[in-house]
């Protein structure tokens, strides 16, 4: 049976560990804490890690000490616990994780399963003391868990961290400007990576000697090397481009330790100031200025652009785009790019956006494990060729395992499977297209519906927009195709109803683009559903051509 104690975390506590069971040369796992910060660490003995706490004046604040083991515990359960609860409480918010995340990895060991369930049953005993105090599906739906640069990474992204590291550390002192870029589609946990990276590279500048935590030999010594290399490294931004997440983002910075909401940048703001880094997340949101009705729109980006030009630039106003200004403000950018999920023409195109990057890239890397949605890789791959190929038929229907994907015939259905859903494990939202304008109600069988707005924000028949869901998880995403999207018996193919389509900066481009700007639209909202996605199409033979692949 699991162990764990509490005791009052001062000179007299060495003589209460030694006493206890698990306290001398046996690997087990503490916490650290008063009432509002926390140290989540493992130890081989407990006794000596805490003399050697006791004597470092960071950790003279705190006031208790709790201890967890096992009589099956082994360096890799440890380890694994460890970062469970690094996760899980630098999430959980009622007190602030001063832990640096560089140690949070994810080990394999023998009965991991098992000892998995068994961390589960300790953060039961953890919530019944008050060292934390919500459940783990709380945590699970919350923003700053789905965010948090405490998550532990899968092998893909903690090579990636390595390599990246790499570059920073032969890059740093040169005074050319760099890019280092991050591609990957969506759910491969671009988000994560760039938040992680973020966090560590805040901790390296705070000397928070965090390479002690590593457990990778080779990654410790890169990490130490580097915090006396990059110490120049002291201004860094994260630029997002969208609103809604640019928000969510601020919130979740300012709970962090070392991070700060004012490190949350919108394009424009960071014209305004020099960077030693810029992390750009979601840069497939960037924009250019586009030709369209309505020019009043880019009063804002002409101003800027104008103010940023050389000399021979002053006549266009459409020479720099918001990835020029990036790459002005800063001397070494990290860019996460995907281009199918680029859903409007304001967003920079492919073909520009790798000519501006081409004479600043250092080095490219590529994440293509699917993280979000249980379906995986084979999910994903799937909804992208029901959605663009040609003449694709049943004969070439694919068993999706470990994930609900299904179309549905009746509106109300749709939502009444999404509200049962959310009632049981929250996060679940019905999301839809451009298919109605922003300002529109959305009226599908005679049934009113309404774009999500703080005011609607307990509506149960409220529609998320792409703009609002984009970069956001959802346990159970109801997708609907709208009016502006139907399957087209003749060509054999998805196509799209310009008469319909209510988003004038998609609407603009030619009929090819336009289509594959509504297409990665779909694709993103088919993706938002990490367990499930449930499906509704206005138009019949869409919604019979999804039939013979969905469900």
């Amino acid at each position: 049976m699991t162990s764990v104690v509490n005791f009052t975390y001062d000179k007299n506590v060495i003589s209460k560990i030694k006493e206890w069971h698990y306290g001398i040369n046996w690997p087990s796992v503490y916490i650290i804490y008063n009432s509002k910060s926390m140290y989540v660490g493992e130890t081989l003995d407990a006794v000596r890690r805490t003399e050697q706490h006791l004597q470092e004046i960071e950790f003279n604040n705190f006031t208790d000490i709790c201890l967890i083991s096992n009589k099956t515990f082994n360096k890799s359960v440890v380890l694994d616990l460890e970062s469970f609860l690094i996760k899980y409480m630098g999430s959980e918010g009622s007190r602030e994780l001063v832990n640096g995340n560089a140690g949070v990895v994810n080990h394999n060991y023998f009965y991991k399963e098992a000892y998995e369930d068994d961390f589960k049953d300790i953060w039961q005993i953890l919530l019944k003391s008050g060292i934390v105090k919500k459940s783990l599906l709380d945590i699970e739906n919350s923003e700053l868990f789905k965010f948090s640069p405490y998550k532990t990474l899968n092998y893909e992204q903690q090579n990636a961290t390595y390599e990246i590291l790499k570059k920073i550390y032969t890059i740093n002192c040169a005074t050319k400007k760099s890019m280092i870029q991050v591609i990957g589609g969506a759910g491969t946990g671009k988000t994560i990576l760039a938040v992680y990276l973020v966090k560590l590279l805040v901790d390296i500048n705070r000397n928070k000697k965090t390479w002690m935590y590593i457990d990778d030999v080779e990654f410790s010594d890169l990490v130490r090397r580097l915090s006396v290399k990059i110490n120049g490294i002291r201004k860094i931004g994260f630029v997002v481009p969208m609103h809604e997440l640019r928000e969510t983002m601020k919130k979740i910075f300012s709970s962090i330790d070392g991070l700060s909401e004012e490190m949350i940048l919108a394009p424009e703001d960071v014209v305004r100031d020099y960077y030693d880094v810029l992390i750009v997340d979601e840069a497939h949101r960037l924009y250019r200025r586009h030709h369209l009705p309505g020019a009043h729109i880019y009063k804002k980006f002409d101003q800027i652009n104008q103010s940023l030009m050389l000399e021979q630039f002053t006549r266009d106003v459409s020479a720099y785009t918001e990835l020029d200004w990036i790459i002005r403000s800063s001397r070494l950018q990290i860019i996460f790019y995907d281009e199918l999920q680029s859903i409007r023409a304001t967003d920079i195109d492919k073909i520009r956006f790798e000519k501006i990057c081409r004479s600043h890239l250092f080095a490219y890397y590529k994440l293509t494990s699917q993280m979000r949605c249980k379906g995986g890789n084979g999910y994903y791959d799937y909804v992208k060729d029901i959605l663009e190929k040609e003449n694709f038929s049943i004969r070439d229907y694919k068993k999706i395992d470990n994930y609900q994907a299904k179309v549905i015939d009746n509106i109300e259905e749709l939502f009444l499977i999404i509200h049962e859903k959310n009632d049981e494990e929250g996060l679940s939202s019905v999301v839809c297209g451009p298919g109605w304008g922003i300002e529109e109600e959305i009226i599908i069988e005679g049934k009113t519906y309404h774009w999500y707005s703080t005011k609607r924000k307990e509506d149960p028949n409220t529609v998320l927009s792409i703009h609002k869901s984009q970069g956001f998880d959802l346990n159970y995403a109801g997708v609907i195709f709208g009016k502006e999207i139907y399957y087209d018996l003749e060509k054999k193919r998805v196509e799209v109803n310009r008469k319909e389509l209510r988003d004038s900066f998609t609407k603009s481009e030619g009929e090819a683009s336009m289509r594959q700007y509504l297409l990665n639209i779909y694709l993103t909202l088919m993706t938002r559903g990490i367990n499930g996605t449930y499906v509704y199409a206005v138009d019949d033979n869409l919604r019979e051509y999804l039939k013979n692949f969905l469900n």
